[in-house]
């Protein structure tokens, strides 16, 4: 599954540009243009924060002491404050990173992927029915390591599966998972991913159970 990202940053054309750069790059990206967003978004799960503390209805600092009451997911400061006050009040409240704006977005990306692995690790690795899937590289090989190329959406489905290893995803469910709030509730969507992912790799690895759903075949 893809490593989810909150951006909170009122400038709408700076939170943007970095989710587009970040979501080039496979990560999940939930942008919020206020403090009132940034609180009702983190109710969800994410693997990281990227925080600007100059926000219409308040200071990033209060948000990120009351975030440190209960978590410790990694907060990138992006800010214009460059003070040394701001600085060391950003660092006592566990802060991991502090950014000085402007920056390129380009080695913004590059500061939260060395962040993610520092923190998360390596690539998420399995082995199934054959095959080697690097999930958080949107990677797939052959066992003669020749690289099958696979979307987004398709290494999705495939993560949903693996997760419920033995079990059978209702088809409505496993949309809800991939999709998000893409959902839609057009069949052909889903059947048509499905489709692609049985052309792609053994025609086996994906178990149909009629007028339920879909389960994995982890025999090898």
């Amino acid at each position: 599954m893809n490593r989810k990202i909150l951006i909170v940053e009122d400038d709408h054309t700076q939170n943007e540009v970095l989710a587009n750069f970040l979501r080039k790059e496979h990560y999940d990206v939930v942008s919020a243009y206020s403090l009132a967003e940034a609180y009702k978004a983190i109710n969800d799960t994410f693997h990281l924060v990227i925080l600007d503390l100059m926000l219409p209805d308040g200071s990033g600092l209060g948000f990120l002491k009351e975030l440190r009451r209960n978590s410790t997911i990694p907060v990138i400061v992006l800010t214009a404050l460059n003070d040394e006050f701001t600085q060391i009040q950003s660092f006592d409240l566990k802060a991991d990173e502090y950014v000085d704006k402007p920056v390129s977005p380009i080695v913004m990306v590059k500061r939260v992927s060395a962040l993610m692995e520092r923190i998360y690790g390596q690539s998420e690795i399995v082995f199934i029915h054959g095959y080697k899937f690097d999930f958080n590289n949107l990677l797939v090989y052959t066992n003669e390591q020749v690289p099958i190329s696979l979307t987004a959406k398709e290494m999705n489905i495939i993560h949903c599966l693996y997760e419920n290893k033995g079990l059978t995803i209702p088809r409505r469910r496993l949309m809800e998972l991939v999709w998000g709030y893409e959902y839609t509730d057009e069949d052909r969507l889903l059947d048509a991913h499905i489709r692609n992912l049985r052309r792609k790799l053994d025609n086996e690895l994906i178990i149909t159970i009629k007028g339920v759903g879909y389960r994995l075949n982890l025999e090898n």
